[in-house]
């Protein structure tokens, strides 16, 4: 004990010596007050080591602890419990000879300071910085004193911190996403994936300035945003831009970025994707939903909403404008004498023709089959006599086509808003009632619109009321077309095509039909029964020992939204007995442009259990993000794409087109209107395995398709 106190006394000695040299220095001119500053100090530098929450040590020449403040016991020991112990039982094994040498330069003269680990009385590793000072006495060493902070949180905070930056870094450098960092408009880091997108190396990005590689004209828009984000307007932000690669190729990128500070300021920190491809898909895919694919003009979709663009502006400017409507004179003829080849040839050079009859500003659209529309904005009744009058010319020169001279005349009705309607449907409906009043004139001529022709509509009033007591008499039928496999030639399942047998006028075809149903709402009605016929039918053939198929039904956009189609259908397949998985629903993309409104009535069927298509796919709006979001289970590419294949390489893009991205969507695809064995080739090297069209069948009367394929299967 009388060591301990020597060794106590000393280092308050040591204490009171430095303090002494530091007040003499500091307060030469108060030495008449030493006494009362040595006692006030003395007390301050016991406190000092006392309280001192960093342990403070003295060991002897041999490495012995000989005295240590309350600091100590964050290690777990008590002062006593380490007196005339050696320092080297608490150090690890790994850094003893390290920490023996730095005790033994303290020994010699020389403060050291260093970093180590320890045990502590719980046997946990503790990460410590040591200071070691020699102890002076009148020029002799008497020993070491030794300063220990714990740093074993902060250790782990720096190795969790370089752990975290290399792993982010690993996961950057090697993201397929690019990642940049922008500062003074200029990129200051780029990783591999940018540089992959850029065709540059990330030498030559870096210390690039924005301009150098953003499209011209999406620079602004880039500035703009860049602005924004510096400015704190806006949080992240994420938007599109176009790029310029190292071969000056243009490419798009979606981008997300969000302000940051780097090396000390501001900086932009962003990352893009190349969705080039996406774009050009989307694009293309738009342009198949608003173009013909024979003629490339805009089709009826594009020109209702061209038509009511130029509705609202001619209201507010107080303009008017005309639709122009024809049909060609018995082209039907040539279809069926030439082929459809020379039909389709004959629909393109019409076509070229009624381009050169307008100017930029209007619109020619193949509204379908062989009608065409055209929009002249801005016109009044004279000009249109004045471009029918045109287009009447032009047509007037016969085309030849595998040496045969033909003759095509049209027929042309016109409506001039807003004197004969002030909107779509309106227009559209007086130019076509138009258009049949000249083919009822001889064709070869124009009508406008006039109340004469109002008596047409009431032809169509008591087509209406045929329509309503065919419904009450049990006037429809339907017929089947077979749907089939391609690689084992056996059918799976048909469609259900609705027929109106008249007592009169026998099998009326629904074309004639069909349109008044849908404007006059008899569609909904009529769609029922076909839903409850088509089950009623096939449960029978299932009864009668057939095999199982499948029957898809068409249901139009006006009874998928104004009925409740889902009662329907869960109340027939109830009544019926038949199994869900044996009824298909066709419906058409116009219903799946309105997602939301569509989605809640397509899950629950799909809770159902039946399936869901849709039907000529490619001729509406095809939009990737209904295809994502809504239950269908099956794409049928619509016929006019099929007719070309495999001659057309455009028609072969689009159809193979079609079918990848069904199946990466996980869904099954139908080829309409087959009617090749080099169709059929065809399809099944692109993956699609199933089809229907005249190849197989025509569509066939319920005893017809159940001798000729019901019984089939069976071997009957």
């Amino acid at each position: 004990m009388e060591e301990i106190t020597l060794w106590v006394g000393l280092a308050i000695e040591i204490a009171l010596i430095i303090v002494t040299m530091l007040i003499i220095s500091s307060h030469l001119r108060n030495i008449s007050k030493n006494k009362t500053n040595f006692q006030l100090n003395e007390q301050y530098y016991k406190s000092l080591f006392e309280e001192n929450p960093d342990a403070i040590i003295i060991f002897d020449l041999d490495g012995k602890f000989v005295v240590a403040n309350k600091a100590v016991t964050i290690y777990g020991y008590s002062v006593e419990e380490l007196i005339d112990k050696p320092f080297a039982g608490f150090i690890l094994p790994k850094d003893l000879e390290r920490v023996t040498g730095h005790f033994i330069e303290a020994v010699e003269g020389r403060a050291t300071n260093y970093e180590c680990t320890i045990l502590d009385k719980e046997g946990f590793q503790r990460e410590i910085s040591v200071t070691n000072i020699p102890i002076f006495v009148n020029s002799q060493i008497y020993g070491v004193y030794t300063i220990i902070k714990d740093i074993t949180e902060h250790k782990k905070a720096q190795n969790d911190l370089v752990e975290a930056e290399a792993k982010y870094r690993s996961l950057i450098e090697n993201s397929l996403v690019g990642v940049y960092i922008m500062q003074d408009g200029k990129l200051v880091y780029v990783n591999p994936g940018l540089c992959e997108m850029s065709g540059y190396t990330c030498e030559e990005l870096i210390g690039l300035n924005v301009a150098d590689f953003i499209y011209p004209e999406d620079l602004p828009l880039i500035n703009e945003n860049i602005l924004k984000r510096f400015n704190n307007e806006t949080g992240a932000i994420k938007y599109e831009y176009r790029a310029i690669r190292k071969d000056q190729s243009v490419i798009t990128f979606e981008l997300y970025g969000s302000k940051i500070v780097y090396h000390g300021r501001d900086a932009i920190i962003g990352t893009v994707i190349d969705i080039t491809e996406r774009k050009n898909t989307e694009k293309m895919i738009k342009h198949m939903a608003y173009h013909d694919q024979l003629t490339d003009l805009p089709n009826r979709y594009l020109l209702r909403e061209k038509l009511n663009e130029t509705i609202t502006d001619s209201k507010q400017n107080n303009f008017n404008f005309a639709l122009v409507f024809l049909d060609l004179d018995r082209f039907k003829a040539i279809n069926d004498t030439m082929g459809h080849e020379v039909g389709d040839q004959v629909l393109m050079e019409i076509a070229e023709r009624l381009k050169a009859c307008v100017n930029d500003k209007d619109i020619i659209s193949r509204y379908g089959g062989d009608e065409f529309s055209i929009l002249l904005p801005d016109s009044e009744e004279q000009r249109a006599s004045k471009v029918a009058q045109q287009i009447i010319a032009k047509l007037s020169y016969p085309l030849t086509f595998q040496h045969h001279e033909l003759m095509v005349t049209p027929s042309i009705g016109i409506a001039v808003f807003p004197t004969h309607g002030e909107s779509f449907d309106t227009l559209i409906k007086n130019a076509d009632l138009a258009m049949y009043h000249a083919k009822s004139l001889g064709r070869n001529n124009f009508q406008f619109f006039n109340k004469e022709l109002n008596k047409k509509a009431q032809h169509e009033l008591d087509m209406e009321v045929n329509l309503r007591k065919a419904l009450e008499q049990n006037q429809f039928v339907l017929f089947y077309q077979p749907q089939v496999n391609l690689e084992t030639n056996e059918i799976y399942g048909a469609e259900a095509l609705i027929r109106w047998t008249h007592p009169e006028k026998g099998i009326i075809p629904p074309a004639t039909f069909i349109p008044l149903a849908e404007e006059t709402g008899l569609i909904i009605p009529m769609g029922e029964w076909a839903i409850r016929t088509a089950c009623q039918e096939n449960i029978k053939w299932q009864e009668a020992g057939y095999s199982p198929v499948t029957i898809s039904v068409n249901i139009s956009a006006k009874q998928f939204f104004q009925s409740n189609l889902v009662e329907i259908v869960e109340s027939a397949l109830r009544e019926t007995g038949l199994n869900p998985n044996y009824l298909e629903l066709e419906i058409t993309e116009s219903i799946t442009m309105d997602v939301e409104r569509s989605i809640t009535t397509l899950l629950e069927l799909q809770r159902i259990g039946v399936k869901i298509s849709i039907d000529d796919f490619g001729t509406g709006y095809s939009s990737l993000n209904y295809l994502k979001r809504l239950p269908i289970d099956k794409l049928k590419i619509d016929q006019s794409f099929i007719q070309e294949c495999p001659h057309d390489i455009n028609s072969n893009t689009l159809v193979r087109t079609i079918i990848i991205m069904a199946h990466l969507l996980r869904m099954k695809v139908v080829a309409e209107g087959v009617e090749t064995v080099e169709q059929v080739s065809f399809l099944l090297g692109q993956g699609c395995k199933e089809a229907q069209g005249y190849l197989f069948s025509k569509p066939l009367s319920v005893s017809e398709f159940e001798t000729k394929y019901m019984r089939k299967r069976l071997g009957k």
